[in-house]
């Protein structure tokens, strides 16, 4: 057990008041710091170790103190509950660490309240499964335990237990990781415990289509080869194959954000975070499309009734396995733009403007899509 020891420490320049500090060991290490509380030199109780009633403020003064021990106490003993080494370095870090979070998630949950602005809607419900999973894991999780270790354990949970592929895995990892960031820049962490761990990322599985094969989409779409719904469905995808967007910003875009070259906009997703606009330019191709949309219209929305984004996908399906394009099941709109990057890259070998057009910030993002 701990011997914590209050004592009046006094000084050669005032002979009637000193200040109270705390000692003990950890390690055979001593540690002795100041409550910076002042207390009149025949007030002290040096053998009880408190300070008699005939001090002014006396109940409050030892309150401070005894709350003071309390929390030295309470580091002991989660240090002894989870079987970790304390040394006087750590007695330290975990004594200063903030200490209005019981466990990690309690952190979570307030950092999202508090910067809930910042993030958007659709990324927020992401985050909050991949959260979800990892407080069923562990309800209790504390900042203590989270380590290379139990990253490394975490990690083989997803995989093996829960089934998840590799770009599954690493995505949920890469979202802890920015919780695990924020609570480690407030002070919840003595390190980072993502510093030296690397996160296993698979090889990206996202689909493209191959020249000839959006010629043939192309094609079905100028001759008008399928009834209205799928031909819609086609029209809106052909879209985002000459426009880059995704399919969010693409039933958002306005007419007015339209120029004779090039039109402007801001992704949705990063509207709270990062609202920079985005200039993207009219291809021939383009051009046509959109002419076919809005006719004479001037103002309003490119994209009037659309259906939902699922039965988009089940119909462009239906129009790759019609036309006979090669993976047909793996399409999706979410192609269109994976598309666009790499066509264009092949066309312009101009990387650096592609990453813009994208709204990327690391060209590492811009290489995935290109697939380069």
């Amino acid at each position: 057990m701990i011997k914590i020891k209050p004592y009046l420490r006094t000084y050669k320049n005032n002979k009637e008041e000193g200040i109270i500090w705390i000692s003990f060991y950890v390690d055979r290490n001593r540690i002795h710091f100041t409550t910076k509380i002042k207390c009149q030199i025949n007030n002290w109780n040096a053998d009880d170790m408190y300070i008699r009633s005939t001090e002014p403020n006396s109940r409050d003064k030892n309150l401070i103190i005894e709350n003071i021990i309390a929390r030295i106490n309470d580091v002991f003993v989660k240090f002894r509950l989870r079987d970790k080494k304390m040394t006087r370095d750590s007695f330290l870090r975990a004594y200063n660490r903030p200490s209005d979070y019981e466990t990690f998630h309690a952190f979570y949950k307030d950092y999202i309240k508090k910067n809930s602005f910042k993030i958007e809607g659709s990324t927020w419900q992401t985050h909050k499964v991949v959260m979800d999973k990892l407080e069923e894991y562990n309800a209790d999780l504390h900042f203590d335990d989270m380590d290379s270790d139990w990253l490394d354990r975490y990690y083989s949970y997803l995989r093996k237990d829960l089934n998840n592929n590799e770009n599954t895995a690493y995505k949920n990892m890469s979202t802890i990781r920015k919780y695990v960031s924020a609570a480690f820049k407030a002070g919840y962490f003595d390190e980072n415990p993502f510093e030296n761990w690397k996160i296993k990322r698979g090889k990206a599985t996202h689909y493209y289509l191959k020249e000839e094969h959006l010629n043939i989409l192309v094609q079905a779409y100028t001759t008008g080869y399928f009834e209205s719904k799928l031909h819609k469905s086609l029209e809106f995808f052909l879209f985002m194959c000459f426009s880059s967007l995704h399919v969010s910003d693409a039933l958002s875009l306005k007419l007015e954000q339209f120029s004779a070259d090039s039109f402007t906009y801001y992704r949705i997703k990063n509207r709270n975070s990062k609202p920079e606009p985005i200039q993207v330019p009219i291809s021939e191709p383009l051009r046509k499309i959109i002419n076919n949309i809005v006719g004479v219209r001037k103002k309003g929305l490119i994209f009037e009734k659309m259906p939902a984004q699922q039965t988009m996908n089940d119909h462009l399906k239906d129009i790759a396995a019609e036309l006979q394009i090669p993976e047909a099941s793996k399409i999706s709109h979410k192609a269109g733009r994976h598309t666009f990057a790499t066509f264009y890259l092949s066309k312009t070998k101009d990387l650096a403007s592609l990453k813009e057009i994208l709204g990327h910030s690391e060209l590492r993002e811009t290489l995935i899509y290109a697939h380069v």
